[in-house]
């Protein structure tokens, strides 16, 4: 029994999904992209859960909390936080199956079952992935799903990809019963791409991107689609056609402050064609819709500068010029 209604239409809008998912290369800023678009969720009335997989956290410092644990924690009108380990979520898991704790805790807390528990490949992986199903698709408060939006800042690439597939693992190598059951649903849930959206995060980079295309091409070897490219961290243009002719001049020496300055500029400029450069090969390797987030030269460290890249992705979403 599938536990979520699909919807009709080729293409849903991410604001239109239920379980949004953010993946990438490790450091290309997964997090405050994922986080920025859940801000953006809440902002349009929606409920929504934003929930890290094993992170460390710094969504807590961003919000000017307690670093985020595996305590559902509000974060703002209509945005709520959670941390989930390998061990609350087996730990909720075995207790939404069981029902009483005092058997979970027979069964789940006795050493000889963790120790079993621990040494099956991909456990962790397939808890953690079933509470994010869960809270997308099951999970109910009044009769309604309690979510109207779970996104996911999953793991970087490797690690991405291996718990998107466990899913896929269980069902190739088990035929029936609970375990079967469940991986059958996960898995549904991930190839519907009327309710589910992964969307990777890059940089104007070579490595990130060539990580991005391994991450897209294993995606599609799943029946898992993806959606949008998010290309974080790019440097805006702040020369005219004009100024940028005559930056292509001879090298400055630093001799002056005029000097200086026109070094600097002659830099930035020179940053911006590499990055273009950068662009045009994601292009050529991804043929996927794009959305730019600019460089915060300060880094991204509060909740005025998530705004903004929030204010960003929901133009640029809502635009039909991708």
């Amino acid at each position: 029994m599938v536990f979520y209604v699909l919807r009709n239409g080729a293409h849903l809008n991410l604001y239109e999904k239920r379980l949004v998912l953010f993946s990438g290369k490790g450091g290309v800023g997964k997090t405050t992209i994922a986080t920025a678009f859940a801000m953006s969720c809440a902002q349009r009335g929606m409920k929504t859960l934003l929930m890290q997989i094993n992170a460390k956290d710094r969504i807590g410092e961003i919000f000017d909390r307690n670093p985020i644990g595996e305590e559902l924690v509000e974060l703002g009108p209509n945005l709520f936080c959670v941390n989930s380990t390998p061990a609350s979520a087996l730990r909720e898991y075995a207790l939404m199956t069981l029902k009483i704790k005092i058997i979970y805790r027979a069964v789940f807390e006795n050493k000889i079952v963790q120790s079993f528990l621990n040494a099956i490949p991909g456990i962790s992986e397939l808890v953690l992935l079933g509470k994010a199903y869960y809270h997308a698709a099951v999970e109910k408060k009044g009769g309604e799903l309690k979510w109207d939006i779970v996104v996911v800042d999953a793991p970087a690439t490797g690690h991405g990809i291996f718990l998107l597939k466990i899913p896929s693992v269980v069902t190739s190598i088990i035929d029936s019963g609970h375990m079967f059951e469940e991986a059958e649903r996960m898995k549904e849930l991930l190839e519907d791409s009327n309710m589910t959206s992964i969307n990777i995060v890059t940089l104007l980079e070579d490595l990130p991107i060539n990580e991005s295309q391994m991450l897209l091409e294993s995606l599609g070897e799943l029946n898992i689609s993806v959606d949008y490219i998010f290309m974080n961290r790019v440097l805006e243009n702040p020369f005219s056609a004009d100024e940028g002719n005559i930056l292509e001049g001879d090298s400055a020496k630093a001799d002056s402050i005029t000097d200086s300055l026109l070094l600097a500029a002659r830099f930035r400029k020179s940053r911006l064609d590499l990055q273009n450069k950068y662009l045009d090969l994601l292009k050529e390797k991804i043929k996927r819709r794009r959305i730019s987030i600019p460089y915060f030269f300060e880094g991204v460290n509060n909740q005025g500068q998530l705004e903004d890249i929030s204010q960003r992705m929901q133009k640029q979403l809502s635009s039909d010029e991708q």
